[in-house]
């Protein structure tokens, strides 16, 4: 399969799987390479260094998660259903891709999220304000700042995921049905 990607997308997805696994400091570029089947000098033809390695991941890991959830986002429905339908996206895609889940995830609470990377234009929560405007916009849901909707929404999806990823059986076993969480959520925002 890695045959068929580009040596930059093999380098990213090698390190994803190194970094979901071992951590960012417990991947050193040599085994990303190795992973990747590439020299290790090879990732220097790409990213000048480790750090300048991981916000690339940063970037593309934002740009996959924009790309998953605006391409299923269809707009010709009312707000209430796209954002059900955002729901689900944003969940589907995370729990498909789990290595990008928790590097998102490693990365916003790591050192590297700082001020400066924060300041830097980023395709998918630019992507998702839009969203939330656009439902403002429409008078569906209440007049809160975008950002606030986003973490709110995005924090809530990034927590269910890790909850059916560690406590599957538990959740099955007790009937649990973390889908009520969506709704309650909307009837949070929805305007009254």
């Amino acid at each position: 399969m890695h045959n068929l990607l580009d040596k930059k997308k093999c380098i990213i997805l090698s390190a994803l799987d190194l970094i979901q696994e071992h951590g960012f400091h417990a991947s050193p570029v040599s085994q990303v390479a190795k992973n990747a089947g590439v020299a290790a000098g090879t990732i220097y033809t790409y990213f000048e260094n480790k750090e300048a390695l991981i916000f690339g991941i940063y970037e593309y890991v934002a740009e996959e998660i924009k790309k998953y959830v605006s391409d299923r986002d269809d707009t010709t429905l009312v707000f209430k259903d796209r954002f059900y339908n955002y729901w689900k996206n944003l969940t589907d895609f995370y729990e498909l891709n789990p290595s990008f889940h928790g590097f998102y995830d490693q990365f916003l609470n790591s050192p590297f999220n700082s001020e400066e990377t924060q300041n830097k234009p980023n395709a998918w929560h630019e992507w998702a304000h839009g969203f939330f405007q656009s439902g403002m916009d429409e008078g569906a849901i209440r007049d809160i700042n975008p950002v606030v909707l986003s973490i709110l929404v995005n924090g809530n999806i990034k927590s269910i995921v890790r909850v059916k990823m560690n406590f599957k059986n538990k959740l099955a076993r007790n009937n649990v049905n973390l889908e009520e969480i969506s709704q309650l959520i909307w009837d949070g925002i929805k305007s009254v």
